[in-house]
Order: structure tokens, then sequence, then C-alpha cells
């Protein structure tokens, strides 16, 4: 029970004195409460110690050390800090509080049921303050019931004046700590955003840093696209041990704490789920995936918003007004980092861009095979050119298509010094320039007496591309015999040598290529479908120069200039008249076509000023402004209305308008777009 007090009054000075000896200079609450008890034991009886104090956090009282409690007891109960509990009384009061339990008054049944599940039948609990600043609760608690007297009650308010004095002193040298500790994590962050450009680097440093003192379970970085509005995630880091993956990287932020704090200008706190305030399904996502608390704070520069900083957490822990105010002040040094790392992108991007550019105006440019080779600026050429990019790392089958000319193989061999393969062998065969009877000796080889002049074994191109890359050009004229081998050496990457037996396993990229309608073929039967679907993984479509016309001026001076270097021509001007004359000309046979015009033109330039030789290409000048071919508009109308006619409206096939105008099916229907006629007419 909670006895008298067993010292005389004139003792009770000196006791107190010890007692604050007692619990002076303690270096955590643990051993603070545990002295304490050991020592008020001598003049007061009782059976267990707790102490109570706010949680910034959430508002309410803590318990945070109990004395003589169970092992499995020390998890922390909180209370509300108002009369509806026993123990906000006491804080909102400022009053000791005697309980005796059960409560007859039947007031505080959570806690009596609590208190008497421990054996608890009696607690008195007494308010800590120090001067006017209210600091915790110290509560008594006794295995027997009992009613302390009043001399008691005033001496143990007079201890926990005492303590609340030891107990604020420790809070606020802990408070210093932890604002010592944010200040160096600032600092630390700051050493971090000077030496890191990249964004996912600088990510993992903040969040490295930042977890020192604000516990997250994961950090996101988000980038602000200000052409769409959308929010693009460049960095998720999962320092513990999740592991989410959303299932976008990019999308609105509407819906999302990320928006409200992008509208607002201001950091969003959320501790709990609240799928009314934020109804994205990307929210939904990370709360299925176990994050119930987070704080997003936006990326703020003297430009605008770039993005913001996430971080979540799986516990029900909310994020305080300290952790907020810390990510605040990391926040702005992070936009600074972003916005100078998004400079530094585009900067590096422009460098790149001026460095090519500079290369193909010197004529630096020394080999055909070069990837630097595959010039061009315009929205046509540069989608081609991502294709490539993103699939030539992979072994993924591509089928490159696009009208004579064009530069199939040249991408082709893109994706191949592009690709792990490229220090392997690039092989490459022209299925259209083959005979067809000779056709599958050269794709599988054969052993020697297969057939009348196989007078030794051969070794095929599949072969030869083993660990490379195997192009089919003109994929299209390979022999619907020969259509199913090959289906079969590219699914199972094996093969048997013509007249052989043996099985041969290759390990092979391939890369095909058509100037041709593959699916028109399939549809007539002259092509099989589960061929073309297996070259048809990822489709590539090579542009045809007359839709890339703002690159036939870097295409024209690449082109004089090697050939002028080569036939040893000294052209130093390109009159306007004569570039635009190549910018407006249809170039029906496209690169190869306006490479062929510049050699030859090169050959017959005699002065340093460069000469178009072809009379046809230069009468092109003419209509330049108008945007039209070199021929009439009205007669080339006519004649394409008569082809069309005399086909059925039929564009493609063998008695298609293409074929009787002697042009490519894409070639027509590009003239026929620009002429306008319309789709009555085929």
């Amino acid at each position: 029970m909670i006895g008298t007090v067993r010292v005389a009054e004139s003792e009770l000075y000196k006791v107190l004195f010890e007692l604050a000896q007692a619990i002076a200079g303690h270096g955590d609450l643990e051993s603070l409460c545990s002295n304490l008890a050991y020592s008020l034991r001598r003049v007061v009886s009782f059976d267990s110690l707790g102490l109570v104090l706010p949680n910034p956090a959430s508002g309410l009282l803590q318990l945070r050390v109990v004395t003589e409690a169970p092992k499995e007891d020390e998890a922390y109960t909180e209370w509300p800090a108002d009369s509806s509990s026993a123990l906000g009384w006491v804080w909102e009061k400022q009053e000791p509080l005697i309980l005796s339990l059960p409560d007859s008054e039947g007031r505080w049944p959570k806690l009596s049921t609590l208190l008497l599940e421990h054996g608890i039948h009696s607690v008195v609990t007494v308010p800590l303050t120090n001067g006017n600043h209210r600091v915790g609760i110290l509560g008594f608690g006794s295995l027997a019931p009992s009613s302390p007297d009043h001399d008691t009650i005033a001496f143990l308010r007079r201890v926990a004046s005492e303590v609340a004095v030891t107990v604020d002193s420790y809070l606020t040298r802990q408070e210093l700590l932890r604002e010592r500790d944010r200040l160096e994590v600032l600092f630390d962050i700051t050493g971090v955003l000077i030496s890191t450009l990249s964004l996912e680097a600088l990510l993992k440093a903040i969040s490295d840093q930042l977890r020192r003192v604000v516990h997250h379970d994961v950090a996101v970085l988000t980038v602000l696209d200000k052409e769409t509005g959308e929010l693009r995630m460049r960095g998720l880091r999962t320092p513990g041990e999740m592991d989410w993956e959303p299932k976008t990287d990019c999308g609105s932020p509407d819906g999302l704490p990320a928006g409200e704090a992008l509208r607002t200008g201001e950091p969003v706190v959320f501790n709990h789920v609240d799928f009314e305030r934020f109804p994205s399904p990307l929210y939904r996502e990370g709360y299925d995936a176990g994050f119930v608390t987070g704080c997003s704070i936006p990326l703020l520069t003297r430009n605008g918003p770039r993005g913001t900083l996430e971080l979540g957490r799986t516990g029900g822990e909310p994020f305080t007004a300290q952790d907020v105010r810390l990510l605040v002040q990391a926040g702005r040094q992070v936009a600074i980092a972003l916005e100078n790392s998004v400079a530094y992108s585009e900067l590096a991007a422009l460098k790149d861009k001026l460095a090519t550019e500079n290369l193909y105006l010197e004529g630096e440019l020394h080999s055909d095979r070069n990837f630097g080779n595959m010039i061009g600026e315009s929205p046509a050429f540069q989608s081609a050119l991502k294709s490539i990019q993103i699939v030539a790392p992979t072994d993924a089958t591509v089928l490159v298509s696009g009208e004579t000319g064009t530069g199939k193989e040249l991408v082709a061999r893109c994706l191949h010094d592009l690709s792990a393969r490229s220090k392997h062998s690039f092989i490459k065969v022209n299925c259209a320039a083959i005979p067809a009877g000779l056709l599958e000796s050269e794709l599988f080889g054969h052993e020697k007496g297969s057939f009348t002049g196989a007078v030794a074994q051969k070794m095929g191109r599949f072969e030869l591309a083993h660990g490379g890359t195997l192009f089919l050009d003109e994929v299209g004229e390979i022999p619907l015999e020969l259509q199913s081998k090959l289906l079969r050496a590219i699914q199972e990457q094996e093969f048997e040598r013509l007249g052989g037996t043996r099985t041969i396993q290759v390990d092979v990229r391939f890369v095909a290529a058509t100037n041709r309608d593959l699916k028109e073929m399939v549809d007539e039967g002259k092509f099989r479908s589960d061929l073309y679907y297996r070259l048809h993984v990822f489709p590539l479509l090579v542009p045809p120069l007359r839709e890339r016309r703002e690159d036939i001026p870097l295409l024209a001076r690449y082109f004089i200039q090697k050939y002028s270097q080569r036939l040893k021509r000294n052209i130093e001007r390109i009159p306007a008249s004569t570039m635009a004359a190549l910018a407006a000309y249809d170039w029906p046979g496209n690169i190869r076509e306006l490479q062929n015009v510049i050699e030859r033109s090169v050959i017959l330039t005699t002065g340093t000023e460069f000469r178009l030789a072809i009379p046809e290409v230069a009468s092109a000048q003419a209509v330049h402004g108008s945007g039209h071919s070199h021929r009439a508009a009205p007669a080339e109308r006519d004649e394409i209305l008569r082809a069309l006619k005399a086909a059925g409206g039929r564009v493609s096939g063998p008695d298609g308008a293409a074929a009787r105008l002697g042009v490519n099916r894409t070639t027509l229907q590009s003239r026929m777009k620009r002429l306008k006629i319309g789709r009555e007419f085929h």
C-alpha cells in the first residue's frame, strides 16, 4: 500500500536534498526513475512508479517509464490530454489524483481495467511542473488498496517539483542534442548536394542522411514536367526491408499528397489513411504496400516548383512538427540541387549536340558504320533514333521497314554497335541478291556433296553470326518454302546444314529489313504469318527523306564535305538557293539518291562554290516556296488519278497504282496526301 511518510517534519528537507542528489545527472529516464524509486522507498511505501510525458507528435500523454513492471508490459500506452482520461485530468487540472480500484465512480474504466489486470489496486498521480511549464505526471501504484494522508500527498508534490526540474532539464538537453543532430544532417546534406549530380545517387545520399534523425521506410524524389504537368518519379529508395515497386513512374499529381504540396507550396503531412482527401490510385497502391503515414515536401525554386521529396512510414508513428521543419529545410537544399542537376543534364545534352554537329560540319566522321553517321534533328528522325537506343541493348528481334534508300542497313548496324554484341560479328544477308536456290546454303551452310558443286563443307551465315547479329535484308524476298526452316532457326536458335544431320546451336540476335508490306504479303499468302509475327517483335519504321526535309541541309553538308575531301575538291561555299532546291525535291530514292546526286555534283564542281549538276533537282528551287516537288502539281495529280482508276482504286499489289507508276506504295501514298487525293480514290 501507499503508506504515510516515515520521517519527522524536521528531516523532510534532508530527505528532499538526498532525493535531489539521487535523481540529478542521469543520462536517461529509466535510470532516473529507478534511482528515484529506490530512494523514495525509504520514506514512502509503494510497488511501482510510472513517468508520463506528453508526446509532441500525437498530442497525447505517453507512459514512458514504469518500474517493477513485467517485461512484456513495457509497451508505451497513450492517453488523451484532457479530462476524458484520469491522467488527462491531472495534466489539465494540475492537481493530484488518488484512485482506489475498482473505481467506484466509474469515471475512467479503461485505466481501471488496465491497472487491475496488473494487480494494481491503488494509484496516486501528481503533476510535474517546473515553474509555469507543464512537464509530465508522476504516478505511484500499490498492489493493495490504500488511501494516503494529506502529509504524504504534500510530500509527493514536493518530490514531484524536484523531479520536474530534472526531467525538464533532461528533455531540454535531449532536444538540444536532436537539434544538433538535425543541423549536422543539414550540413552533411549540403556536402552531398555539392558533390552529387545524379538524381538517383542524390536521393540515396539524402535518404541516408535524413534517416539519422527522421525515420522512414521509403523515400521518393519526383520531378515535375512543366510541359505535361505530370510528376515523374526520378528515384525510389526503400532503406529498410521493404521492396516496393510502383506500377508506374509517371502520372498526374492530382489526388496525391504531392499534388496538394505543389499546389499550396506547403508541406503535406498525413498521419492516417485518408482516401477522401487523396483519391489517386497511386495513393491506394502505397497504402496496399503498407505505408500509412507520410510527408510530402514541395521542392520550390525561384523558377517555380520542381518536384517533391516524399517520405513514408509503414508504422503509425506520425511525423512531428520538428520532423517537418527539418524536411522543409532539407527540401530547400534539394530543390537547388535538383534544379542544378536538371540544368547540368540539359547542358550536357546541348554540349553533346553541338559536338556532334561540329563533327558533321568539319567532316571528322571516320566510318560509314559510325553511330554518328545517323544525321538528323527532325522529329521523325529523332523518334526513330530513340527507338533504336531503347531496343539496341536488348536481344529483341527488330523489323526495320522503310522505302529503298532510307538507310535501313545503317539502322541495323547501329542496333548492333549499341548492343552488348558489338564486339562480335555483324553478318549481313541480302535475301534479294542471292538466287533462291542458293539462299538456303548461304544462310545455313552445306555439307560436302550435298548438291552438285558442293565440293567442300561450307559454314553458313548463321554460324558466322554466332555471338553477334544477323541482318536479313530484304527479308520479304525469302522463298515461301524456306521460311519454315528460317522460323525454326530464329525461334530455337538451332538448325542443320544443307545435307547434314547434326543440329548446330547458335546464339544470334536477328534484325530484319524490308521495303515491302509484309502484312499485306501475309494476307496474300506470300509470307508465313508465324514468321511475320516472330520478326515483328519490335517494328522500327525509318522515315523517307521527304518526311524529314529539315534534315536535308545537314545530310547535304555531310556528303559535300565527305566527297570533296575524297575527290580533293576545294568546296568552300554552298549557295542558299542550291540548299533550298535540295530541300524542295521529293527524293524518291531517299538518302541513297541524295548521296549519289551530291557525289556527282562534287565531281562536276570546278570552283570553290558547290554547283548542283542534276537539272531535275535544281529545278525544284523554282517551286520551293510552295512546298511542292519539282513536278507540276496538276500534271502529277492527273497521272496518279489515271493510275488509280486503271487499278480499280487499289494502291498496292502487282496491279496497283503504285506498281503502274513504278514507285513504292508509301511514296505514292505520300504524294496522294500532299496532293489531297482523298480516300474515295483508293
